[in-house]
């Protein structure tokens, strides 16, 4: 997922260093794409109704973590029932052949649009249907604002180095509240052995999936190395979000394949690991769809609490994307029931370029 997805902070990645060290030329934002993600994250237009509204719904909705930031989802209804439903040409079956992330993601943007229906005085009754693997929510009136609906516009995948600062008892307790009575489990790890334990299953997963040609392909079709490229698509993993310098989109392609190593990337995930002062893994109550949904609606409240603390997040997945360090996952935390899920990092950063979304128009139907 962002990205549950976005995590590749590659993206544009070293390609900067040889570019430079050649001579080439490249660019950073040139307000382009600031400007688009302040106007994606502008507050609700709390007057509109009917359509106006459902559009406003929605457009909080795609700001919920996802995949690649691939948005797999599709939105249809009224202000009284919207229905989300998977969109398959946007998944991604290399790194999620269950389905698992996009389910997860379909649940994440089902709470986030319940977030936002409150600010409406609206009640969300989210109900998923395995039938047509959609969440159908019926709103109704009696509602109150949730103390969460500010941060979904402040939200992001922050793939930066932390700063190392300790968790406090009150920010564990407020992220441990917001997931409790949820279908998930959460288990908060700050100590250093299960911490490294699970960093190193981390980079296991990451040179499992580097092994596999079918995943670098589908991670390299979802990188945007240019502001240009992000600007016109509306999804993907941009490099400047990660820090990194736009380049040119062909020459970021190009040069991908020569910078993506196996050690870069081990070294990267342990500096980013290491610098965060706690792992969050979200354990899904069983391993089928509804599930990962009910996974994705706890993601969305664990990722808006934090990011009202004031914490910055990002996924480390690759511990539970692939079986062999998932299994691994859950015998080293002791889980015999339910599926490890989502491991994010937490901890303090400076707040990083926000990823863009595909207009409303273009996710509903």
């Amino acid at each position: 997922m962002a990205t549950v997805t976005s995590r590749r902070a590659v993206l544009g990645v070293a390609v900067a260093v040889p570019v430079v060290a050649a001579g080439a030329w490249f660019t950073r934002d040139t307000g382009g794409f600031a400007t688009a993600g302040q106007a994606l994250r502008r507050p609700l237009d709390l007057a509109a109704s009917g359509p106006a509204r459902v559009a406003e719904l929605v457009r909080f909705a795609t700001l919920a973590p996802n995949s690649h930031n691939t948005q797999a989802w599709t939105f249809a209804g009224d202000d009284t029932q919207i229905t989300l439903t998977p969109d398959p040409v946007r998944e991604t079956p290399a790194v999620d052949p269950a389905r698992h992330h996009t389910f997860v993601s379909l649940g994440a943007a089902a709470e986030t649009l319940g977030i936002a229906a409150s600010a409406y005085g609206l009640t969300a009754a989210p109900l998923f249907d395995p039938a047509s693997d959609s969440i159908t929510i019926t709103l109704t009136p009696g509602a109150t604002t949730s103390p969460l609906l500010d941060a979904v516009p402040q939200r992001q995948s922050n793939r930066s180095t932390y700063d190392g600062t300790a968790l406090t008892g009150a920010e564990v307790a407020a992220l441990t509240q917001t997931v409790a009575g949820s279908d998930a489990v959460l288990h908060l790890v700050s100590d250093a052995p299960t911490k490294s334990a699970l960093r190193d299953l981390v980079i296991a997963g990451n040179t499992a999936q580097m092994d596999d040609p079918a995943f670098v392909a589908e991670l390299r079709h979802w990188l945007r190395f240019s502001e240009k490229a992000a600007l016109a698509s509306g999804d993907g993993l941009f490099a400047g979000c990660s820090g990194n310098p736009s380049l040119p989109q062909w020459l970021g392609d190009t040069i991908f394949p020569l910078v993506f190593r196996k050690a870069t990337e081990t070294a990267k995930y342990v500096g980013q690991i290491d610098s965060s002062p706690a792992l969050a893994l979200l354990v899904s109550a069983a391993d089928t769809p509804v599930s990962w949904a009910e996974t994705g609606r706890a993601l969305a409240r664990l990722t808006l609490q934090a990011t009202d603390l004031g914490l910055a997040h990002a996924h480390v997945n690759q511990a539970v994307e692939v079986p062999a360090q998932r299994a691994a996952v859950a015998q080293l935390m002791g889980i015999a029931i339910g599926r490890p899920s989502i491991l994010l990092r937490l901890g303090h950063a400076a707040p990083m370029p926000y990823a863009l979304r595909r207009p409303v128009a273009d996710v509903t139907t």
